[in-house]
């Protein structure tokens, strides 16, 4: 639950003549939430990154894999299997969950992906 921040794709910023690119989307929490898997999974890694956070990645097979980052509370280990719509971490109100979705090493726009 929350409200896109930040859509994915390129971005221009006119006044300093600068294009930026963001691999996924970030969502603003309203409040503390958990992060649920949008698909089956199994937990390919979880590690923290200096500037990212937390982040989880479910690799769903086919080669699709998903990525969550910037997360708290992480309820899940590597190599556990995990169901579509199982809470797998949490975010506070503070926070700005990022979330990616690849297939064969291409992006894909995640809000196609999202329970509305």
């Amino acid at each position: 639950k929350g409200k896109i921040s930040s859509k994915f794709g390129t971005k221009r910023n006119a006044e300093l003549n600068t294009i930026t690119e963001n691999l996924g989307i970030n969502i603003k929490s309203n409040n503390d939430t958990s992060v649920i898997a949008v698909l089956d999974g199994i937990v390919g890694s979880i590690t923290y990154i200096r500037g990212v956070g937390n982040v989880v990645i479910l690799d769903h097979g086919d080669g699709f894999n998903t990525v969550y980052s910037n997360i708290e509370n992480i309820l899940i280990q590597e190599n556990e299997y995990v169901s579509a719509g199982s809470t797998i971490a949490e975010v506070n109100k503070d926070m700005i969950l990022h979330f990616q979705i690849w297939h064969n090493k291409q992006k894909k726009n995640p809000e196609k992906w999202l329970i509305k």
